[in-house]
């Protein structure tokens, strides 16, 4: 009976990448008192009573006004706060920026007039009877348009701010991963351990079998050949890529006796990779994985839609290598920093693949 053992998906990049769909943001609002918007809140308080309604200046009128005055505008502030959190969240910039503003104008408008007709009442209430006439609604309408416009330019403006300042970190990390990937890359095409086995398993076929070492030899050279001539390349077609790993496969069976099984079924569509992507795949299943008579290495490299996987069986050596995983990340850095695409993991029982995203031609 068959068993599938569903995959673990790992994603190595919290970080939504810029050309994925929109999502709504995170709904953060958190009522915390500034001094800064207290300070701004008296500063209108007193401004508007002084200057702007007739009454005896120091009387109780005027305390309470200033008082009444205050208070409305904190809360405008306070209210004007969450309504841009939760436009934001529903209505974020990247899925419309007019009907985020829309929205955010008229729920600051609302609620502003609201509040003005709540504190002229209670100041009525207070100080003497204020009617509600037609001057009073307009001159309302006016002010809390006015408040609206003022508020959301500071908070689109903070906002707008911070995210510039958080895409300015985000590109710096990627080009530092990039700079990274780079010297990592720059380290692996001067790898003595690979070096080292290549020359090795040379000396034992050289007299044994000339013509396989001939072979041999023309498949180590297109190796480093095609290190040399596209380590700097951004994307290398996939057929180029296909026919290094096919060479690299080579002298892997002639090392470990034919025990390593390369099957690629590609669907003819022309792609790009980056640069030894897929040969760093196929060397860590060689580096990770016990290879004998008895547990062969099969490797599969194949495409989707989108996806170009590469795909191993999964046999743990019990005496694991040491390793950092700096290959794995700095192959993901590379992609996200090239693309802003994001590989993907999936580790099952028995098999262990990544996807790579498909790259155009630039």
């Amino acid at each position: 009976m068959a068993c599938i053992c569903p995959f673990l998906i790992v994603n190595l990049h919290p970080v939504r990448p810029p050309n994925a769909l929109p999502v709504a943001e995170t709904f953060r609002y958190t009522f915390r008192v500034k001094w800064t918007a207290l300070l701004g809140a008296l500063s209108f308080g007193i401004v508007v009573p002084t200057f702007f309604i007739p009454m005896e200046l120091g009387s109780k009128a005027h305390f309470l006004s200033i008082l009444v005055a205050t208070l409305t505008t904190y809360v405008i502030w306070e209210g004007s706060k969450f309504i841009q959190a939760l436009v934001l969240h529903l209505f974020p910039w990247e899925e419309s920026i007019g009907k985020h503003l829309v929205y955010e104008i008229a729920g600051i408008f609302v609620f502003s007039s609201l509040m003005l007709i709540i504190g002229i009442l209670t100041y009525g209430w207070l100080v003497s009877s204020v009617y509600i006439t037609v001057a009073v609604v307009l001159q309302n309408i006016i002010v809390s348009f006015l408040l609206a416009l003022v508020f959301i330019a500071f908070y689109e403006g903070a906002f707008l701010f911070a995210k510039w300042k958080q895409s300015l970190l985000e590109q710096e990390k990627l080009r530092q991963e990039n700079l990274i990937a780079k010297v990592e890359g720059l380290t692996k095409q001067l790898d003595p351990h690979f070096l080292f086995n290549s020359l090795s398993v040379l000396s034992g076929v050289v007299y044994k079998d000339p013509v396989l070492a001939d072979r041999y030899i023309t498949k180590l050279a297109q190796v480093y050949r095609y290190v040399l001539e596209h380590n700097h390349e951004k994307r290398v077609p996939l057929a180029k890529e296909i026919a290094v790993v096919e060479a690299y496969c080579f002298l892997l069976n002639v090392r470990f006796y034919n025990k390593v099984t390369l099957d690629v079924r590609l669907d003819g569509t022309s792609t790009y990779v980056l640069p030894m992507s897929v040969q760093l795949l196929v060397e860590n299943a060689v580096k990770h994985n016990r290879i004998s008579d008895h547990v062969p290495l099969v490797l599969r490299v194949y495409t989707t839609a989108d996806t170009l996987w590469v795909e191993n069986s999964l046999n743990p050596k019990e005496a694991k290598e040491n390793s950092t995983g700096i290959g794995l990340k700095n192959l993901e850095a590379r992609y996200y920093y090239v693309t802003g695409k994001s590989i993907v993991i999936e580790h099952g029982r028995d098999v262990f693949r990544v996807g790579l995203p498909h790259l155009a031609e630039t």
